[in-house]
């Protein structure tokens, strides 16, 4: 609970009756007494004024309560949030939709209790908007094998949540897939081969896929308030080339893109549904290489024509960290026909931890961008690529910048404020394990957010004798590793104090994954060193002391995790997590004993140091291109 809201309250007689329930919610989870005339006491006023922009501000007065202004719902959660931190003043920003993604198809699937943590707090910050990134992850009637065994959230538990979110003045938006990113689903051969165009891409021109878009439809109209839906429809790259092909021969991709959009849109509008959709395959269609970003991409205007007016458009950008880049890029979605929204990101897919760097700098650029350009609505998604890998809670540092960022404020020192209101943690110090994520020279050299290595997960997900991820990074620098070992050790000391806390994020994790990554680097690094030096005694040392203290240290992770995942979401999706870790962690105890093996003459050489790669890098992103030789794991 957050200390500062014990010492404040609001009468509920002389409240705004379009507040009561948002601060009887907020009232539950933070501590907001509803008494009348007691110190402390928030009170307040909407403005009457005409404005385009979203305006909160908080004045103190001398009994420690305060007048808060506001003009939507939102801004007055945000007031609250700010007279809880005690910032003072007025905020303004030009978003309407100020919104968060969260991904529940990457294995994690949030349970209602933390939904409604997670709402509480966003709306704190002035957060008015969420999208529920669901490909299976939802019941669908007759479907028993969509989202099976995955969590999917019934009925119920959608209406529930959108009363929980509707209550803190939120909006929520279905945000699914009627096209690609279907592999979860199609997976069923059986039950779903007819729809089936390729692994992932759901068969178009085919009566039973629009059926089970129909079900689809249904299921977000019929369970949450809001009009608006994400019908997704991006990174369809193999569209039409697979058993499609087969039965129809070729046809050109916007032909099939654009055919199918209006279809889709056609089933939206029946239903009284507003659908957007991510804005990529327009642009990937219209150059050779299939890239999104590319300034020269060229549209047909006979594809330009075939996008249906009713359609948002959605140009989502997570890498680019020049704000010219986004005003050329809103420009172009503009010149497609309609207002776009902006789609940002905060960074918790692909990494351990919070990437607060990139994350940073490229939502400052985009931010910036889109005030230029007048652009009104923006949301931020929460990937959880790799598996829902990273620590979610870690995020919050991530989030109230963003937050800040939109309502005008660039101030470290004041959103630090906000945040240790928010979650009781120390903003700089739960940014900290992020670090991992980066090869850097943590001495305060500029960093370089376009030479992202990944080098947390190159080594969380590494074979300790196979050392793809290891070497990967030394053909990138030899001196890398060195390096990583000096920055790994450099977080784990200034983590050391923290052992134990859990407020912000879970600085106890990024303690205990900063040591694992600093310690199997060292490990790694003495198994070379040892075994091509002929040191049996120094591999004798590394085999019985050493590596099992390293599994022992990665099985301290893995219930840190448990425990996380458990507090924060469905037990569907953990397995896969589970895995993954005791898999590494059983390789460490083989590397043990090969290693004995060998040094007892068993063996006369460790084939998998021997093994010789080839010295060009590669692109080694998450566990599949880390873990194995072999793409089967």
């Amino acid at each position: 609970m957050n200390l500062a809201a014990e010492k404040m309250s609001y009468d509920p007689a002389a409240v705004p009756a379009e507040l009561l329930a948002m601060l009887e919610s907020l009232g539950e989870f933070f501590g907001l007494e509803a008494a009348a005339g007691k110190p402390g006491e928030l009170k307040f006023e909407r403005i009457a004024e005409n404005s385009d922009e979203v305006i909160s501000e908080v004045e103190f007065n001398d009994n420690g309560g305060a007048l808060i202004r506001y003009n939507t719902i939102s801004a007055a959660a945000r007031g609250i949030g700010s007279a809880l931190a005690g910032i003072a003043g007025r905020q303004s920003t030009p978003f309407t939709m100020l919104g968060v993604m969260l991904d529940f198809s990457r294995n994690i699937v949030f349970t209602l209790p933390m939904l409604e943590k997670v709402f509480r707090r966003l709306a704190l910050l002035g957060f008015n908007t969420i999208f529920l990134y669901c490909e299976d992850t939802y019941e669908l009637p007759d479907e028993p094998a969509f989202g099976m065994m995955r969590g999917r959230y019934t009925a119920e538990e959608v209406r529930a949540m959108d009363d929980m979110a509707a209550k803190v003045g939120i909006e929520l938006i279905g945000c699914i897939q009627t096209l690609g990113h279907m592999g979860q689903v199609l997976r069923w051969r059986y039950t779903y081969g007819k729809i089936t165009d390729t692994s992932s891409v759901m068969m178009v021109e085919n009566e039973k896929t629009h059926k089970l878009i129909g079900k689809m439809l249904d299921f977000w109209r019929d369970n949450l308030r809001s009009r608006r839906i994400h019908v997704g429809m991006d990174e369809t790259h193999d569209l039409g080339r697979g058993r499609y092909m087969d039965q129809k021969g070729f046809t050109p991709p916007f032909e099939l893109f654009t055919n199918h959009l209006n279809q889709v849109v056609k089933a939206c509008s029946q239903r009284g549904l507003k659908p957007m959709i991510w804005s990529d395959m327009f642009f990937r269609l219209g150059n050779p290489e299939q890239a999104y970003y590319d300034l020269d991409s060229k549209i047909p205007e006979s594809v330009r024509k075939a996008i249906p007016r009713e359609v948002e458009l959605v140009y989502w950008d997570y890498y680019n960290v020049d704000q010219d880049f986004y005003e050329k890029f809103i420009d172009m979605h503009r010149e497609l026909g309609g207002e776009p929204l902006m789609g940002a990101g905060v960074w918790i897919w692909s990494r351990l931890w919070y990437d607060h760097i990139h994350g940073s700098i490229a939502n400052r650029a985009c931010i910036n961008g889109c005030r230029s350009k007048k652009l009104k609505e923006i949301f931020f998604t929460m990937w959880g690529d790799d598996g829902a890998i990273c620590h979610w809670d870690s995020a919050w540092t991530g989030l109230t910048e963003a937050a800040d960022l939109a309502y005008g404020v660039d101030n470290a020192d004041i959103t630090a404020q906000r945040y240790k209101a928010l979650t009781n943690g120390d903003y700089f110090i739960n940014q900290l394990p992020g670090l991992l994520h980066r090869a850097t020279d943590l001495s305060g050299k500029e960093f370089d957010v376009k030479s992202c290595h990944n080098s947390d997960l190159a080594i969380f997900w590494d074979d300790i004798l196979l050392g793809l991820g290891y070497r990967n990074l030394r053909v990138m620098d030899k001196n890398l590793p060195d390096r990583m070992i000096a920055d790994f050790s450099s977080i784990v000391e200034k983590l050391t104090p923290y052992r134990g806390d859990r407020s912000g994020g879970n600085l106890e994790y990024g303690y205990l994954i900063s040591k694992l990554l600093r310690d199997k680097l060292l490990c790694r690094q003495e198994l070379e060193r040892a075994y091509f030096a002929g040191d049996k005694a120094a591999l004798k040392a590394l085999a019985d002391e050493k590596l099992p203290e390293l599994a022992a240290l990665m099985d301290e992770v893995m219930k840190e995790f448990r425990k996380q995942w458990l507090d924060a979401a469905k037990v569907f999706g953990l397995e896969t997590m589970q895995h993954r870790m005791g898999g590494v962690k059983e390789r460490i105890y083989e590397a043990s004993l090969r290693i004995n093996e060998y040094v007892a003459g068993v063996y006369d050489k460790l084939e998998e140091l021997e093994a010789p790669l080839q010295d060009v890098p590669e692109r080694m992103m998450i566990y599949c291109d880390i873990a194995s030789g072999s793409i089967y794991v």
